[in-house]
């Protein structure tokens, strides 16, 4: 299986716009991720220093682990998004979910 990785904009409550796809096709979704993480580096820590000083994580026992939310911030967001090679999109990231795990850890 081949993957394709497209970097997007993600308005709060709204579907991804994609703006940009990364030259090459990945042979593992894990390197399409790898790649998406890379492209976006320069932007990923800024938009997190922008988001840390909003973001008030709530985290509860959930089982015998525990979960964290954050509020969905009022501006539009980066992170990328991966697809199968017949176009189907198979996960995507944001700089939320990194804005989450580091609220996690504490």
């Amino acid at each position: 299986m081949s993957y394709t990785v497209k970097l997007a904009i993600f308005p709060p409550w709204k579907a991804p716009v994609p703006y940009e796809t990364l030259t090459g096709v990945f042979t593992t979704a894990s390197g399409a991720a790898e790649a998406g993480a890379r492209a976006l580096e320069p932007i990923t820590e800024r938009e997190l220093a922008d988001l840390a000083s909003g973001l008030t994580p709530r985290s509860q026992r959930v089982g015998e682990g525990w979960s964290t939310a954050i509020e969905v911030p009022e501006g539009s967001i980066h992170g990328y998004l991966i697809y199968d090679e017949t176009g189907v999109e198979l996960s995507n990231w944001t700089t939320l979910d990194d804005a989450v795990e580091r609220a996690a850890k504490g």
